[in-house]
């Protein structure tokens, strides 16, 4: 496995973007999608080999695309937003295979945080309907309130819970796009 290489980073960055300043370059930025290649086949666009996942990102302004590329790569642009969408999809990532193994998935820290939440509502993952009073967000904010709560759950929040994330969740999960 080789390390990164910060100029070639650098110079693919600023090659696929509008401005000419990496501090600036960075700023056009986002991550669109993460897959898995057991095999530690990925090449990074800076030349680090041996990738397990390899991370799509594209650029606002200029539709470029930049995969593979590390998630050590995509910290080291220091712009918070893509460090939180790299964890978030990791932990997306994470959760979608739980589920197609059949493993117990509960509203945890081990799958869940605020902003994995927020991004399951930021995408759609939360449909309107009959039981959340055509409203899916609150069907969010009830898990996100449950999230935060530090006392045991109901037995009645713990079955729409069971709801949320074995159907709703589930189904979103599997079939979200930015799963590679």
């Amino acid at each position: 496995m080789t390390a990164h290489n910060f100029g070639a980073l650098r110079r693919a960055v600023l090659d696929a973007s509008l401005s000419d300043s990496w501090a600036h370059a960075v700023q056009e930025w986002q991550v669109v999608g993460v897959e898995e290649d057991s095999r530690r086949a990925g090449i990074c666009v800076c030349g680090k080999t041996g990738l397990l996942y390899l991370y799509s990102i594209n650029n606002r302004h200029t539709q470029e695309t930049l995969f593979p590329i590390g998630s050590s790569c995509v910290n080291l642009f220091e712009v918070e937003e893509l460090d939180i969408s790299v964890a978030v999809l990791r932990r997306l990532f994470d959760l979608r295979t739980a589920f197609a193994r059949g493993k117990r998935v509960d509203l945890t820290s081990e799958y869940f945080s605020r902003a994995v939440l927020a991004d399951l509502w930021e995408n759609g993952a939360f449909p309107p309907n009959e039981f959340n009073r055509s409203n899916g967000a609150n069907d969010y904010k009830f898990l996100l309130d449950l999230f935060n709560q530090r006392h045991e759950i109901t037995d009645n929040e713990g079955r729409k819970v069971w709801v949320l994330l074995n159907r709703t969740i589930r189904d979103f999960v599997i079939n979200d796009a930015r799963l590679g």
